[in-house]
């Protein structure tokens, strides 16, 4: 996840924009088999100015670029830091051939989370930003993990492992019905 300050716009990317990479299946297997990034990855880019004109300072431009990433394993010896400067450069220059030009050029300010960030400063279990269930036809929507244990009543849950999915609203929809739960059953 690339998080950069631009000291120009690119009126060409829309508030949400994606990117996607003709080498899914492969980006998938890196994802889930490798725990780490394909060579060449499907990216979402979010431009919050777009409806949010206080999310940068007139001119300029804020940018979160997000890439998937398999979550941290002990038992993988991957050099991160590799895989970062592998990653970065990829999406600057995809960008800069959609028309971003010179993109590397006005990024300013950057911050980037790998998935030991996010375990570390959010205590995100193995870095899974999006939860730990595989996606999967048996673990999306109804069929995620109910908010409430089936054996243990007085046990709730919320998160991105839970229903209704992972990402911060539907999380942020997963405390909401559990709060709602708890006060009802209660």
């Amino acid at each position: 996840c690339f998080h950069w300050g631009l000291n120009r716009q690119y009126p060409l990317l829309g508030h949400h924009s994606v990117f996607l990479s003709d080498g899914f299946r492969e980006g998938l297997d890196k994802i889930f088999m490798e725990k780490s990034v394909s060579d060449t990855p499907s990216f979402y880019v979010h431009a919050p100015s777009r409806t949010d004109p206080s999310a940068a300072p007139e001119g300029h431009d804020t940018l979160s670029v997000i890439v998937a990433a398999g979550h941290t394993d002990n038992s993988k010896k991957l050099k991160w830091d590799e895989i970062e400067k592998r990653t970065r450069e990829y999406v600057i220059r995809r960008l800069e051939k959609a028309g971003l030009e010179n993109l590397r050029e006005h990024i300013k300010f950057e911050v980037c989370y790998l998935p030991h960030d996010w375990e570390k400063a959010c205590n995100i279990s193995r870095g899974s930003v999006f939860g730990s269930l595989a996606h999967n036809i048996f673990q999306m929507g109804y069929f995620r993990p109910h908010n409430r244990h089936r054996k243990y009543k007085n046990l709730y849950f919320a998160g991105g492992s839970t229903h209704p999915g992972n990402g911060i609203p539907n999380v942020l929809i997963s405390a909401k019905l559990t709060s709602e739960r708890i006060l009802k059953e209660n």
